[in-house]
């Protein structure tokens, strides 16, 4: 008996060591393998989701001032959060697949009948009535790491590896739908939520595909029609917090729609849900927004005990921005800017919530033509906003022209003023003058008392610090903040930022910033010198702005022409105790000393208020397209300065005012004035021309046919028509778009004809006058390389291909190290390489992605885009040594799907170390030349794709399979419980 028993227990083992086996594919190997996937490498691959879930809620900072993004993930710094987890749920979700994966076929009987659901029973390529789960595992941590593509892939795999699936395949499809919406792309999105509803599409995903809609259309500014999803959505949504999340965004939607009724009762559930501090304050607020209309008064007191508030001494910004949007819906914009003043000033954060309250007044100060004051709010706004925000572009431009217009604004203000003060008498100015010095006393109280509040607040914040006995203080913790190094103190950083735009603008990071030309090129001391000189004074100036914003320049110039007189002792001191109390703000005398009370003084403060008026009319009618604005300012100099100096160019900026705006005969008026006015004028004969108005409208078409021809010419070594096109274009298109590569067509042709002087004084030219251009840098290395002693192969550049483009100039220090290399066991990338804007990249990139994860299940590779002067690359790295790389060009060039997308584009393979040469020197085709003679010489490689790990997935035919007994054909329970939506 016992021995008997013992053969029972060793052929029970045996049993369960072969079902441990995915090379069989038992009823008992298919539910050991789904219990050791479940309960091991699935277990603590979702335990790892879970903690990156919960960091990411809970390290979540939305911007509850403007509409929420559907998702937490569409907050860029969230995505951030729990890569650590989200990174091992995927590596343990990978391992899963690889361990537990079955895929052999079950033997069955010949003699067994067909029927339907046998059929798709054996049609299925995955056998592990588990493993689906982690596959969806997968997706959902790529998705919230914020890798969409991979996550797209994932699911679109999910769905051909369980076609037989309808379950599964309409989850999987809702889910790549989900990350299509978070990639913008909104069509692909909804047309696949389309099919998947016209497929068999289980109830339980109704509210998912309603999520998904609504993120679309937030995404989309649709907000109309995304409140019905978004309410058929927050039914089934899981977590309070999420849940109060989302009637926040409702109540956003609501206002958005004018419902205000409807969003104070959604706002009031958001708070019915215990959320943290933050977001019941914020709904709070928004709840005093909306029911402002008739309460405003109410509302606006609620608001200022919220601000009296400690709790609420961090969130200011927000308090007075609501407190600015009530007076601004009912018309009261003057009570608008203070409030949103008083946002910005008791802001203790600066963060985005400043940011926006910033660019609020910013956009007041806009219309009401304040520029001034406009300025410094876009300028503080930039140095708080990220690049990647829709409305960057549009606040980047607007600091740009300000940035421009400040120096001729401020000019025009303070002379304005200044005169002004000047025509009153004595007693009324000494009025004016004594509430200036009054206000900016009051000011200079309310900041010393922020700064204490601060210092206050800092101090009981240090650790070490407490107090005794009410007011003191352990011996060295006082006044910390203020010894602190400047670098390490991040609220002085700001400021510091923040006070340097408001000065200088924007300013992108760059050496010798205050200077107009950068580029390489330095031709002589003498041009140092020069530059020098350039750089002490500010490149957005301009020659006509003032030179200091007090109105120096005209206290300058009397001061040197005022005659040197010996002085008494007496007469020193009281001329020292006179400048110092025109130093000080708080005396009189220094309001007074820039007066202009002299008839000289008040020339000189005319040719500064006249420059400042023309200047500013150029940058209303140019960059902001102001008609109104710039017709108002022209005429006021005409008005007022009738013999200004630049009459001339007034009225060509006049004519072409109105003619752009389209008054004919107003523009008619002031051309025929400008001739016969100043018939000499350069202007004057350009507009007596009478093609003018022809080449004004074609003249860009015509020049850029012109330049073609002479391109061509230059190809065809035709250096003549090139030279004579160059010329021509000088004369008729001086200021065209394509003067600086007329310039440098024209130089290299000379070169070609062997005339040096004239290649090197036309590439000077470029790089003096067209620092900008396209070809500015490229001038400035070959004049450069001459001046350093180089000299040059030949003029002549080949053109016929981008695939043939090389380096230019001999002699260069890395030509000698341009030779490719032969080695094989180092890192290799694969490259897909096309003419710049001749794809849709987006496409391609989602198509490699899902080619990668669909053939390469436990090797990841890195996907990058990369864009050079006329050709775009994209890289999957990275390879291991030459033969990995061959493996995947093969299998890749192999695959029919593939090949057929990739029709046209240039394939290959390439070290890292020879991709790095292809920017020294090499070209492409010397690249493929190399690689033909080299790597193809030594024979094609035996392909063994176990190499690159990749999973052996078959394809069966449903017609020849069979039947099997129902027991060995699971039910399989399918949930929602693995992925969050």
């Amino acid at each position: 008996m016992r021995k008997l028993l013992g053969i029972i227990g060793v052929g029970l083992l045996m049993t369960i060591i072969a079902a441990c086996s995915t090379s069989k594919n038992t009823g008992l190997s298919r539910r050991m393998q789904a219990l050791k996937t479940q309960y091991n490498t699935y277990f603590n691959g979702n335990e790892a989701f879970k903690e990156g879930y919960l960091a990411q809620r809970d390290g979540n900072k939305d911007n509850y001032m403007e509409m929420l993004p559907y998702y937490m993930v569409g907050n860029k710094n969230t995505v951030k959060l729990g890569g650590g987890q989200f990174d091992r749920a995927i590596e343990k979700s990978q391992k899963a697949i690889k361990q537990h994966s079955i895929t052999k076929k079950p033997e069955v009987s010949a003699s067994k009948r067909r029927t339907v659901k046998g059929k798709l029973w054996l049609a299925q390529k995955e056998y592990n009535p588990f493993l689906y789960k982690a596959w969806f595992l997968m997706g959902n941590a790529q998705f919230q790491k914020g890798e969409f593509f991979e996550a797209a892939s994932t699911f679109a795999y999910i769905q051909r590896l369980y076609a037989t699936k309808p379950n599964i395949v309409a989850k999987a499809r809702v889910l790549e739908a989900k990350c299509y919406a978070e990639m913008e792309w909104f069509y692909d999105a909804e047309d696949l939520l389309n099919r998947a509803q016209r497929d068999s599409f289980p109830t339980s995903l109704n509210s998912a595909k309603a999520a998904i809609l609504a993120d679309c259309q937030i995404r989309q500014q649709q907000y109309e029609e995304a409140i019905p999803n978004v309410e058929q959505a927050i039914k089934r949504q899981k977590g309070s917090l999420e849940k109060a999340r989302l009637y926040f965004l409702l109540g956003q939607l609501y206002h958005q729609t004018g419902e205000d009724q409807k969003a104070f009762k959604a706002f009031k559930k958001v708070y019915s849900k215990n959320p943290p501090y933050e977001l019941e304050f914020n709904a709070r607020i928004k709840q005093s927004e909306v029911l402002s209309k008739g309460q405003s008064k109410q509302m606006i007191a609620k608001l200022k005990r919220m601000a009296k508030n400690s709790k609420n001494k961090d969130y200011q910004d927000q308090v007075y921005y609501a407190i600015g949007n009530i007076w601004l819906a009912n018309g009261d914009t003057l009570r608008a800017i203070w409030a949103y003043q008083d946002g910005v000033d008791k802001s203790t954060r600066n963060g985005i919530e400043k940011g926006v309250v910033w660019l609020h007044l910013g956009q007041l100060y806009w219309e009401r033509e304040e520029f001034v004051k406009a300025q410094a709010c876009y300028a503080g706004v930039l140095s708080l906003f990220d690049k990647d925000r829709e409305d960057y572009k549009e606040v980047n431009e607007r600091s740009r022209i300000l940035d421009e217009l400040l120096p001729y604004a401020s000019a025009v203000e303070l002379q304005d003023s200044l005169q002004e003060l000047a025509r009153m008498d004595s007693v009324e100015r000494m009025k004016v003058i004594k509430n200036i010095i009054s206000e900016l006393k009051k000011k200079e109280k309310e900041e010393e008392k922020k700064a204490a509040e601060m210092a206050n607040a800092n101090n009981q914040n240090r650790p070490g610090t407490q107090n005794q006995g009410g007011n003191q203080q352990r011996p060295g913790n006082q006044n910390q903040a203020a010894t602190q190094w400047y670098f390490y103190n991040a609220t002085a950083v700001t400021n510091g930022k923040t006070e340097f735009q408001r000065q200088w603008g924007t300013r992108p990071l760059a050496d010798d910033w205050r200077r107009n030309n950068k580029t390489v090129l330095a031709f002589d001391e003498e041009t140092e010198e020069e530059e020098s000189e350039e750089a002490e004074t500010d490149s957005i100036s301009g020659s006509d702005a003032p030179r200091d914003s007090l109105g120096a320049a005209l206290s300058d110039s009397v001061a040197a022409k005022a005659p040197k007189v010996e002085l008494s002792e007496a007469e020193q001191k009281a001329l020292e105790k006179q400048k110092e109390y025109e130093g000080d703000p708080h005396r009189p005398e220094y309001y007074l000393k820039d007066i202009p009370f002299s008839d000289e003084q008040m020339a000189q403060s005319n040719t500064a208020l006249v420059n400042g008026l023309y200047n500013s009319a150029v940058i209303y009618k140019d960059r902001m397209e102001n008609f109104e604005l710039a017709e108002r300012t022209f005429l006021r100099v005409c008005t007022d300065f009738p013999d200004y100096e630049k009459m001339a160019d007034l009225y060509f900026n006049m004519y072409q005012l109105y003619a752009r705006f389209g008054y004919p005969a107003e523009a008619a008026t002031y051309r025929e004035k400008l001739i016969a006015e100043y018939p000499d004028n350069e202007h004057a004969q350009l507009i007596a021309d009478p093609f003018y108005e022809f080449k004004g409208r074609y003249g860009k078409q015509i020049e850029d046919s012109i330049y073609q021809v002479a391109y061509d010419a230059y190809v065809a070594d035709d250096y003549a028509q090139v030279i004579a096109n160059a010329d021509y274009a000088a004369k008729e298109y001086p200021n065209g778009e394509n003067r600086a590569r007329f310039m440098f067509l024209s130089a290299m042709s000379r070169l070609s004809q062997g005339d040096d002087s004239k290649f090197l004084t036309e590439m000077k030219d470029i790089v003096t006058n067209y620092p900008k251009s396209t070809v500015s840098e490229l001038a400035g290395l070959y004049v450069k390389g001459l001046q350093n002693g180089r000299l040059l192969a030949s003029g002549r550049m080949n053109n016929g291909s981008i695939w043939e483009r090389r380096s230019y100039l001999d002699g260069d220090s890395i030509a000698g190290d341009t030779l490719f290399s032969e080695e094989k066991n180092c890192n290799w990338i694969f490259v897909v390489a096309y003419e710049r804007d001749s794809i849709n990249e987006n496409q391609l990139l989602f198509e490699m992605a899902q080619y990668n994860f669909s053939n390469f299940t436990v090797r990841n590779f890195d996907i990058e885009m990369e864009k050079t002067e006329g050709i775009s690359l994209l890289k999957v790295k990275t390879f291991m040594n030459y033969d990995e790389a061959y493996i995947y060009l093969h299998r890749l060039t192999n695959n029919r799907e593939m090949a057929q997308k990739m029709e046209g584009l240039k394939m290959f393979i390439i070290s890292e170390d020879n991709m790095k040469k292809l920017t020294r020197g090499m070209s492409y085709a010397d690249y493929f030349e190399f690689y033909d003679e080299v790597f193809d010489r030594v024979g094609k490689l035996q392909i063994d794709e176990d190499m690159l790990d990749t999973p052996d997935v078959e394809i069966y035919d449903p017609d020849d399979l069979y039947d099997i007994d129902s027991e060995d054909m699971p039910d399989i329970e399918d949930d929602n419980d693995n992925y969050i939506f």
